[in-house]
C-alpha cells in the first residue's frame, strides 16, 4: 500500500511558531553518515564476523541458526537474506529499536556528535525541555542517594526487598525516596543553579496561590512546595531510558486511603497517554518474544521483569489509551493482560482489550489461580507467574467463559445477554476473518443462526468499522490482476529513485503518459523529483509518515543493489535505464491486461443483457488492447 495522501514535501515553512528546514535536516543526515561507520553501530546489536568483503552475523530480525545477515562497509548499508530486509544506519536503528525517523536522527547524532539544527527558529522551546530533562535526571539522582544513603535506607529498602523486589532491580530502575519535608527537591535543584520556573516546569512543584492577598498583577504571591514528600519514587522514562515524569507510592505506615499513588501532571516531556513505565528496558524483549505483557502497577512490571518476564511494561497514572497502543504495536501485535483479579481490574482490562482490538492487536488475558496481582504471585513463585502467562487464552474467549459462567444460556434472555457481552468485544476487532469465527462460534454455543447473531453484532459495531460480511469471491481474480501490476509498480519505483539522472530523463520521457499520472505513487515521485534534486535521501526526509518512508526505503534499497553471499553489486546507470524501460514495458503491458480483463466482464454481462451495440464496441476495444499486448 502506498501512502500518498499522508506524504507532505516540507520546504522552509513556519509551522506552529516553528521554522523548519529540510536543508539543514538533509545536512545532519548525510554529515552523520559521514561520520559513523555502519560496522559500528550494527555492530552494538549483533555479533559481526569478516567474511570476504563483508561482514556477516545472526540475523536480528528473525530466529535463525546459521548466519544470512550481511553487513557491506564499503556500501554502508546492510541486507538479510532470510527474511529480506535491508537499507542503511537510519533503516537499521529505525527497524531495531522501532523508533520513527527522527528519534533515529537525534540518536545518530548523539553518536556521530553531530549538534542538530532542526528547528532553526524556535530555540526556547527547546531550551526549556533540555533543561527540564536536565532537572529531571538530577533529582533522579537525589532521591536514588536519598534512599540508599538518607532517611529511606532503612525504612523503605526493607519495605521493598519484603515485597520480593531485589537491590539489583532497585538499581535497575532507579527507585528512589523523597523524604518529608515541603522543599527538600526545591532547594537542592536551586543549590545546582535551575531557577523557581525552571523547576516548576519539571512538574516537581505544586503552585499555590496565598488566600491573604488579593490575586492582582502587582500582588500575586505564588508559593511552591514539594509535589512528591516521603514517597517511594519510580522514575517513568520514555523509550531511550530518559527521566520524563515519576509515579510515586505512599511510603508504609503512612495513610494509604488518600492518593496511594501520585504522579507528574503534563508537562512538556510528560504526556500519560503516551508513556508506559518500564518501556525503555522491555522493548528488546518484547520483539524477541513477540509479545508485551502489560500489567498494572510499578512494581508488578518491576516483580515480572524478576521471574524472566523482561517484555513486561505498565500505565503510567492513567488507563490504556489508543496512543499506548500505536507504540506498542512498534514491538509487536500480541498483547498479554494481566491485571488485578477484582472487578475493577477486570473492567480496565475489557476496555484495555477493545483498544487493542481496533488496532488489530491480539490480545490475551492471564489470570491468576492464586494472589491478587502478578508482584504477589512472582514474590511467592515466580514459577506460578510464568506458567499464568504461557498458559493464558484469547481474550474472547476469556469474555466468553465468563458471559457463559455469568447467564443461562438455556433461557431467552440469558442468550440475549451472552451475545452482548460477547459481541461488545467482538464488535471491536479490527480483522473481518477474527469477526466472523466468533460469530460462528457464539451462533453454535446459542443455537441461533448467523444472521441473528449478525444483526445483533451491526447494532454493536462502532462506526469506524465495516459489519462482517462474506468474502465476496467476485472480483477476487481482477484483484489478483491488479497485485501484478503493483509487484511491477513497486519495482520501477525503486529503479527510478536508484540514480538521479534516470529519474530525470524517466520524468521527462514518460510524465504525460496516462498511468504516470493514475498511479498514486509514479505521480508523487514524478511530481516530488524535481523539488528534491531527484535525491531519494531529500525525498525521505520530506515524508513525514513512516509508513511511507519505510516502503519507499525498502523499494529504494531492492531496485539499486544486487546481493549474493560474496558481493554487493551497485547497478550501473546504464544497466537502471535498461532495468527502468524492461519494467516500464512490463507495467503498460499488465496494465492492458487487467483492462483486458474488465473488458472480458463488460462483455460477458453484455452477452446476459442482449445488448448488441454495446458488445460491438466492447469487442473492437478488445481487439486493439489484444494486439497492443501483443
Amino acid at each position: 500500500m502506498f501512502f500518498v495522501d499522508s506524504c507532505v514535501i516540507r520546504p522552509p515553512t513556519v509551522e506552529a511558531g516553528r521554522f523548519v528546514s529540510v536543508k539543514i535536516m538533509n545536512n545532519n543526515v548525510e554529515e552523520i553518515k559521514t561520520r559513523l561507520n555502519i560496522v559500528d553501530v550494527v555492530g552494538e546489536y549483533v555479533r559481526l564476523t569478516k567474511g570476504g568483503a563483508n561482514w556477516k552475523g545472526i540475523c536480528p530480525f528473525h530466529s535463525e541458526k546459521s548466519p544470512s545477515f550481511m553487513v557491506n562497509e564499503e556500501k554502508q548499508i546492510f541486507h538479510c537474506f532470510g527474511c529480506g530486509k535491508g537499507g542503511d544506519v537510519f533503516t537499521f536503528v529505525e527497524e531495531i529499536e522501532s523508533l520513527d525517523f527522527r528519534e533515529t536522527l537525534k540518536i545518530l547524532a548523539e553518536k556521530a556528535g553531530v549538534q542538530l539544527e532542526e528547528y532553526k527558529g524556535a530555540p526556547q522551546e527547546k531550551d526549556h525541555k533540555k533543561r527540564t530533562l536536565e532537572a529531571l535526571e538530577l533529582a533522579t539522582k537525589f532521591f536514588e542517594t536519598q534512599l540508599w544513603k538518607g532517611m529511606g535506607k532503612d525504612k523503605i529498602l526493607g519495605y521493598l526487598n519484603e515485597r520480593g523486589i531485589s537491590d539489583d532491580s532497585i538499581r535497575n530502575f532507579r527507585l528512589g525516596f523523597a523524604p518529608a519535608g515541603w522543599d527538600n527537591i526545591l532547594k537542592f535543584l536551586q543549590s545546582r543553579g535551575f531557577s523557581l520556573e525552571e523547576i516548576s516546569r519539571t512538574g516537581l512543584l505544586v503552585e499555590k496561590t496565598s488566600d491573604s492577598l488579593q490575586p492582582t498583577a502587582y500582588h500575586l504571591q505564588p508559593r511552591y512546595y514539594d509535589r512528591f514528600r516521603d514517597r517511594i519514587m519510580f522514575p517513568v522514562e520514555d523509550a531511550m531510558g530518559v527521566v520524563i515524569g515519576y509515579s510515586a507510592r505512599v511510603a508504609p505506615g503512612q495513610d494509604e486511603s488518600q492518593a496511594k499513588y501520585i504522579n507528574t501532571p503534563e508537562t512538556l516531556v510528560y504526556h500519560k497517554s503516551k508513556a508506559l513505565y518500564g518501556l525503555s528496558r522491555a522493548k528488546q524483549n518484547i520483539k524477541q518474544k513477540n509479545f508485551t505483557l502489560l500489567v498494572e502497577g510499578q512494581l508488578d512490571v518491576i516483580a515480572s521483569h524478576q521471574a524472566g518476564l523482561a517484555n513486561t511494561v505498565a500505565v503510567s497514572g492513567t488507563a490504556l489509551t489508543s496512543e499506548h497502543v500505536t507504540i506498542l504495536k512498534r514491538y509487536s501485535d500480541n498483547v498479554s493482560m494481566l491485571f488485578d483479579m477484582d472487578n475493577a481490574g477486570k473492567q480496565a482490562a475489557q476496555k484495555s482489550a477493545d483498544l487493542c482490538f481496533q488496532q488489530d492487536v491480539k490480545v490475551k488475558m492471564v489470570t491468576l489461580s492464586e494472589g491478587k496481582d502478578a508482584a504477589e504471585v512472582a514474590a511467592k513463585d515466580p514459577q506460578l507467574l510464568l506458567s499464568a502467562v504461557a498458559n493464558s487464552p484469547e481474550a474472547v474467549e476469556s469474555f466468553f467463559a465468563d458471559a457463559l459462567k455469568q447467564f443461562d444460556q438455556k433461557t431467552a434472555e440469558g442468550k440475549r445477554n451472552i451475545a452482548n457481552a460477547v459481541l461488545s468485544h467482538v464488535a471491536n476487532i479490527a480483522s473481518q476473518i477474527e469477526r466472523t469465527h466468533w460469530i460462528k462460534k457464539l451462533a453454535h454455543q446459542l443455537d441461533v443462526e448467523e444472521k441473528v447473531i449478525n444483526d445483533v453484532l451491526k447494532a454493536l459495531t462502532p462506526s469506524s468499522f465495516a459489519s462482517p460480511s462474506q468474502p465476496k469471491e467476485a472480483g477476487k481474480d481482477s484483484a489478483s490482476f491488479q497485485d501484478r501490476a503493483e509487484i511491477v509498480r513497486d519495482l520501477l519505483a525503486g529503479l527510478i529513485m536508484s540514480d538521479k539522472k534516470v529519474w530525470s530523463e524517466t520524468l521527462e520521457k514518460e510524465k504525460s503518459k496516462p498511468w504516470a499520472q493514475a498511479d498514486a505513487m509514479l505521480k508523487f515521485l514524478f511530481e516530488k523529483g524535481p523539488q528534491v534534486d531527484f535525491s531519494y535521501e531529500k525525498l525521505l526526509e520530506t515524508v513525514e509518515d513512516e509508513k511511507t518512508k519505510k516502503h519507499l526505503a525498502e523499494l529504494y534499497f531492492a531496485a539499486k543493489y544486487r546481493f549474493t553471499q560474496d558481493e554487493v553489486v551497485e547497478y550501473d546507470e546504464d544497466e537502471l535505464r535498461r532495468l527502468v524501460q524492461v519494467h516500464l514495458d512490463q507495467y503498460e503491458s499488465q496494465l492492458h491486461k487487467n483492462k483486458l480483463h474488465s473488458i472480458m466482464k463488460e462483455i460477458k454481462s453484455a452477452e446476459e443483457r442482449g445488448d448488441k451495440a454495446a458488445l460491438k464496441d466492447l469487442m473492437s476495444e478488445f481487439a486493439i488492447l489484444s494486439q497492443k499486448i501483443k
